[in-house]
């Protein structure tokens, strides 16, 4: 009877190990696949000079569909009243452009006449590390902060005024 009691914790213990590293490699795939999404979303930006264009955005969307990438939206739910935008595809990923611009005046130039204006414009993109097993999720409320964020190469621009 004394064995068999002791069997329980035991088996329990393992069963608790197993629970454990099938949550870590379940983590540790959605967090890579985020990865990959984010810089796929960075090299598609990049190609369409940093613009969210509708060809882009298919571009991501099938490239979300080929390695099973989504986020639902209790984690895409973090880009509302932030300076994120969501995108129009429901893919699960959000953006923000930036834009800045600068004058520069030719050198030698004393009368400031050949003035031209440099607009710098990159987009920081946000992915989301979806994981959606029950247990976790009634024990850890708050994993909308596992995020991945990269930024595009800025893209300058001359406008001679």
């Amino acid at each position: 009877m004394r064995e068999s009691l002791g069997s329980i914790w035991i088996v329990s213990f393992v069963f608790f190990v197993i629970i454990l590293i099938s949550g870590f490699l379940a983590f540790n795939t959605n967090y890579n696949k985020a990865f990959k999404m984010k810089n796929k979303i960075i090299n598609v930006l990049e190609k369409h000079n940093n613009r969210i264009t509708e060809d882009a955005q298919e571009e991501i969307r099938e490239y979300a569909k080929s390695i099973g990438y989504s986020a639902s939206s209790n984690y895409t739910s973090t880009c509302n009243g932030t300076n994120y935008t969501l995108d129009s595809n429901n893919t699960g990923w959000c953006y923000k452009e930036n834009k800045s611009s600068s004058d520069y005046t030719m050198s030698g130039n004393t009368n400031g006449t050949n003035v031209s204006e440099y607009k710098t414009t990159y987009i920081d993109v946000k992915t989301f590390v979806s994981i959606d097993v029950p247990i976790f999720n009634l024990l850890f409320k708050n994993l909308k902060q596992f995020s991945v964020t990269g930024s595009t190469k800025e893209i300058r621009t001359l406008d001679k005024r």
